[in-house]
């Protein structure tokens, strides 16, 4: 009975001491920030931020861990595993702490990225162990809203290079044969889910198949590096050839703050007996011109009976004709694209006009580009832009249709 009272006084004895207080940490023995690598510009909507967050000690750590806040507004990405060094910094030899992350912000204005906090479990002179919260202070970022009228996919990369493949000719197949063509597309600065989906390679005259497209991110200290293959089998539906249409992907570099363009060239796709026309005389003639006739048969029938007693032109020649007869394809897209104010579509119409001109043409052309591409996409966008004013710049000289 006195034992299990002596007991009980030796431990409300114990309860009554005060625990010892924790030891004081100076600040500048644990410091931790957020630092933001420097950009050439401010950033927009979708593009890439990298900040490290790094930790500066003078102090013994058994455990730690670091918490890291709701990063609100923002799409993350850790970019390795953190890292601890030891470096030499104010002429003390400190324990560094990093961690590096790529954000994506979804809003634009001043955005804040919150405190996060490096919870440590540290070891005092006497081996004891005690907790210890080292709390980053907030930074703030400002944010531009991404480009009215940036296109229906907003694709701001630092780089971005692609290829664009077939595994054999397209244009000579063997009977029934099928074609394989293979796009892949490497974009630095993006997570793997913000490049875009695969075009549709589809026509009335062909059979494609696409295979399940294959994403992947390489992870570097300057960002993800992230990949997508594309992979469709084709072949056409009868012996009659057929030509897939150019298909553009336009990007934003945000090394250079320009406006770029991935062009997926156009492609005729054909059996090889078909290649050639194999009849000769009159039947040859008009299998060869099947297409040309097609399109403007009317028009050359009128023309026809117009000018009795002229000879039969030569292919090169009909051709020819044609060329400076038919509305310019680009042309038309163009000025259908400035009526309906779409200035994206605008854009990569007068993009193909630029591309066929030479000389003085050209670079009145360019300079009309250029003067589109810095309202749009220029850090400080012009206001007024005249797009009529543009369309009659991109149109003097070519075919068009009226309105």
């Amino acid at each position: 009975m006195v034992g299990f009272a002596l007991r009980i006084l030796i431990l409300a004895f114990a309860f009554a001491v005060p625990a010892a207080a924790a030891p004081e940490i100076a600040a500048r023995d644990a410091r931790l920030t957020v630092e933001i690598d420097p950009a050439p510009a401010t950033p927009f909507e979708g593009e890439m931020i990298l900040i490290t967050i790094r930790g500066l000690y003078d102090v013994t750590i058994g455990l730690e861990r670091l918490v890291q806040p709701d990063l609100r507004n923002f799409g993350w990405v850790q970019l390795g595993r953190d890292s601890w060094t030891t470096q030499r910094i104010e002429g003390r030899q400190l324990t560094v702490f990093e961690r590096r992350l790529a954000l994506y912000p979804e809003a634009a204005g001043e955005l804040t990225i919150a405190s996060f906090t490096h919870r440590l479990t540290l070891v005092a002179g006497n081996g004891e162990r005690f907790e210890h919260d080292v709390v980053s202070p907030p930074v703030t970022v400002a944010v531009e809203p991404r480009p009215a009228n940036a296109g229906a996919w907003w694709l701001p990369a630092r780089s971005l290079t692609y290829s664009d493949e077939w595994d054999r000719d397209p244009a000579m197949l063997a009977n029934g044969e099928t074609a394989t063509r293979t796009v892949r597309i490497e974009a630095t600065g993006l997570p793997a889910n913000a490049l875009p989906p695969p075009p549709k390679m589809l026509a009335p005259w062909l059979i494609s198949f696409l295979a399940p497209e294959q994403r992947s991110v390489e992870l570097t200290e300057d960002g993800p590096v992230s990949t997508v293959e594309w992979q469709w089998r084709m072949r056409p539906v009868s012996s009659e050839p057929g030509r897939l249409e150019a298909f553009h992907i336009p990007w934003f570099d945000t090394s250079t703050r320009q406006m770029r363009d991935v062009v997926l060239n156009s492609q005729r796709i054909a059996f090889a007996a078909m290649a050639e026309p194999a009849a000769g005389g009159m039947a040859g003639f008009f299998a060869a011109n099947a297409a040309l006739l097609a399109g403007a048969g009317s028009f050359l029938a009128v023309l026809a009976l117009l000018l009795p007693g002229r000879r039969l032109r030569s292919r090169a020649e009909l051709a020819r004709l044609a060329r400076r007869i038919m509305p310019d394809r680009d042309a038309l897209a163009l000025r259908r694209a400035a009526r309906r104010g779409d200035m994206p579509a605008t854009r990569l119409a007068a993009r193909g006009l630029v591309a066929r001109s030479t000389g003085p043409k050209r670079a009145t052309r360019q300079n009309a580009l250029s003067a589109l591409d810095r309202h749009l996409y220029g850090r400080s966008p012009t206001t007024g832009f005249d797009l009529h004013a543009f369309v009659r710049t991109m149109l003097r000289g070519s075919r068009t249709a009226g309105d």
